[in-house]
């Protein structure tokens, strides 16, 4: 027998600047029970999602891949009830052109059957004009499955970067960029280079990337001049991306299992002084180690740098903080602190050094570098519905956040 579908409030931050999530405009539909083999539901296919002309799924019946601007002169604009068997995301919306006033409903994966003249909301029933079809909630909502973020196209960091600042860049234009995780795996490229109103356009790496657990990025651990990228499968394996300078990424290579010993990994430039870029990491005892570089996407045998680590749950590598030309580590606490710790130039690092602000464990520090073209180590972090710049001066401090109103937050999306 089926149950009554009963609606509440999408509670969640918004997803962007051009579509505002409130609970006076969208609708989260949470899953439903399964239904008995009698229920008129059932015309839907397993895996397939469905939307019926009439109410308690009579009628016309319809299988969707892929939104539409309209729903067609065939259904004037009807649908009275739904049934997802999929994993996809689904928006309806009460106008044409994905137009969200008045209304709109979500609906999630696997939501089973949504009788709209009965058990949901009447509001929506006979009068849905428009819908989109994606694998990601974030794409749903906003149409496109990438964040955006506003850039400087006509800032470049300067021809003589010092090694330590030479990182972030994956495309070799001297801009930061940004990669971006959907929660569907997809990998997105983030140029920092935007279009004539500095708004970015992603372009697509490759899916599948939700296999891994971690992936880091930190400049040219090859020696061929391109940002590079690590990344941990769930079986605990370190895999090697070199980077093509355009963005994208080659073919992989195996660094090596045992892996998933290490509760967090974070590539951080040349920690040892030999001109060589280094991986850090931290085990699940709280011991940080140095993974010497070997110039060839490789390392060379570990090096301690000490225990006790098991009190931060993030690192960072911003770069050079201290303006010493010796690449640094941020670490964040459990009690919302922000740690700078000076690299000594031979794999281990000086007096640590409070930064100020609080910083939550859901607000991620994102180091790219120079953001701005002074030559200073800047790095980012998302708050709320926005990404917030905190530039460098070259002596260990940073400035107030600046806010970037562009930026659009989403859940389980994942910056690096």
């Amino acid at each position: 027998m089926s149950r009554t579908v009963r609606p509440r409030a999408l509670a969640r931050r918004a997803l962007g600047a051009a579509v505002a999530l409130t609970a006076t405009l969208a609708t989260l539909v949470t899953a439903a029970p399964a239904v008995s083999a009698a229920e008129p539901s059932d015309r839907c296919p397993a895996g397939k999602l469905c939307v019926f002309q009439y109410p308690d799924y009579q009628g016309a019946m319809k299988i969707l891949s892929a939104g539409a601007p309209r729903l067609g002169a065939d259904w004037n604009d009807k649908i009275s009830s739904i049934v997802n068997k999929s994993g996809l995301w689904a928006t309806f919306y009460t106008k044409p052109d994905y137009n969200t006033d008045p209304d709109y409903v979500i609906v999630s994966p696997y939501n089973g059957p949504i009788d709209l003249h009965r058990s949901f909301d009447g509001r929506y029933d006979n009068v849905t004009s428009s819908y989109r079809v994606a694998t990601t909630e974030y794409e749903v909502v906003q149409g496109v499955p990438y964040m955006s973020w506003y850039t400087f196209p006509e800032v470049r960091r300067p021809d003589a970067l010092p090694a330590a600042g030479q990182f972030g860049d994956m495309d070799n234009d001297r801009r930061p960029d940004l990669m971006e995780r959907a929660d569907d795996g997809r990998l997105w490229f983030l140029s920092g280079n935007g279009d004539a109103n500095g708004v970015t356009k992603g372009r697509l790496i490759g899916g599948g990337w939700n296999a891994m657990t971690q992936i880091v990025r930190h400049g040219d651990h090859n020696s061929d001049g391109r940002e590079d990228v690590f990344a941990r499968d769930r079986s605990g394996v370190l895999w090697f991306y070199p980077g093509t300078g355009t963005g994208s990424l080659g073919a992989r290579v195996r660094i090596g299992a045992g892996w998933n010993g290490m509760r967090e990994i974070s590539a951080a430039g040349d920690l040892t002084g030999d001109g060589r870029r280094d991986l850090l990491a931290r085990d699940t005892a709280g011991v940080l180690w140095t993974y010497p570089g070997n110039g060839k996407g490789a390392f060379t045998a570990r090096r301690k740098v000490g225990a006790g680590w098991n009190v931060m749950n993030q690192l960072a590598s911003p770069g050079d903080m201290t303006g010493d030309g010796k690449s640094d580590l941020l670490a964040r606490d459990g009690q919302r602190a922000l740690w700078l710790y000076p690299g000594n130039g031979k794999g281990a690092f000086g007096a640590r050094k409070k930064l100020p602000y609080a910083w939550p464990a859901d607000e991620p520090v994102i180091a790219t570098g120079d953001v701005n073209g002074d030559g200073h180590a800047d790095f980012m972090r998302p708050i709320g519905y926005q990404v917030s710049l905190y530039l460098g001066n070259g002596r260990g401090g940073i400035s107030r956040p600046q806010p970037d109103t562009l930026w659009d937050s989403a859940e389980r999306v994942r910056v690096f």
